[in-house]
């Protein structure tokens, strides 16, 4: 009779089991083939623990104190050239559409001829570029492409250190932005001689924030050309006339930033690079202000063309 108590006993154990699996079991499947609660959560838990024992190699990106890039995933590190009188080395300077603020990313189309230098190392071209704030796309890398397709230069190293948002009176003498490009020379002049300088800046004192003077924006930059020739850069400098950026009602292509970039433009050491205000219509700012692809290529084509036009008058002279 204990036998058969016990029997009856577990029984009971396994209906009442039964009777709690099965309709756990279809409520389950009902939920799993709905993506009801509590799959979602389940799901989470899941991808929480996996991401979570994944090995920390994972590259992110990092940036300096200014707020440039300095590591970005799937940089592809490669021998820095031995500059010749092909090799162009150019440094770019000024702010975010000098930077990596526009649209489209770009990859050079020439690998081998096109590098990225920065902290002593050579990259492959690509957008963002590091050196510059912002991980975007910019100009730089098709300009470079053009430059090689044109014939002006078979190498080129770009040397990136726009910084967004920055005004002119960071980059005069004793200015931050100042004290750091006369490091950067340092660096780089171990292994290159700049042989073109572009400078896209003005947006920021065109503003009504700022509302820098013809007169003070010429001084401005003729403190930072000193800085460049103290460091031995002797370089042909590339200007953009640049003061379009969420431009309202108030804006004019007549201001007194704009009439200062153009008064700097003498033929001889400060050239034009591109007139971006003309150039680059609203309809090639993907947000009125940065430059979408569009905009991207023709400030590209317009400053390729114009450091070609002048290499070409040098070697001739």
């Amino acid at each position: 009779m204990k036998v058969r108590k016990n029997q009856v006993e577990l029984f009971k154990a396994i209906a009442i089991g039964l009777a709690l699996i099965v309709p756990a079991y279809l409520f389950g499947a009902f939920n799993y083939s709905h993506n009801l609660w509590p799959i979602e959560l389940l799901r989470q838990i899941k991808d929480f623990r996996v991401a979570d024992a994944t090995p920390k190699t994972v590259q992110l990106s990092q940036f300096d104190s200014l707020g440039r890039l300095t590591l970005y995933p799937e940089k592809i590190q490669v021998g820095c050239p031995v500059q010749t009188k092909d090799t162009g080395v150019l440094l770019i300077i000024g702010q975010s559409n000098a930077a990596n603020h526009a649209q489209r990313k770009f990859t050079t189309q020439y690998p081998n001829n096109v590098v990225n230098y920065f902290e002593g190392q050579c990259y492959v071209a690509s957008s963002p570029l590091l050196g510059a704030t912002g991980q975007g796309g910019e100009f730089i890398t098709p300009l470079a492409d053009r430059l090689i397709a044109k014939g002006t230069y078979k190498n080129i190293v770009i040397i990136a250190a726009a910084v967004t948002g920055s005004p002119i009176s960071r980059w005069v003498r004793h200015g931050d932005l100042n004290e750091s490009l006369i490091a950067l020379m340092k660096d780089v002049q171990k292994k290159f001689r700049i042989t073109d300088v572009i400078w896209h800046q003005g947006e920021t004192d065109a503003s009504t924030r700022m509302s820098t003077t013809a007169k003070v924006y010429v001084s401005s930059f003729h403190s930072l050309v000193g800085t460049l020739t103290e460091r031995k850069v002797r370089a042909p400098i590339f200007v953009s006339i640049a003061t379009r950026c969420n431009a309202g009602d108030n804006w004019s292509e007549v201001n007194p930033v704009g009439i200062g970039q153009r008064m700097l433009i003498d033929n001889e050491k400060i050239f034009l690079g591109a007139d971006t205000d003309k150039l680059v219509e609203l309809t090639d700012r993907y947000d009125s202000c940065h430059f979408s692809e569009s905009g991207q290529m023709k400030v590209a084509e317009a400053f390729a063309d114009s450091i070609s036009a002048v290499k070409k008058h040098r070697s001739e002279q």
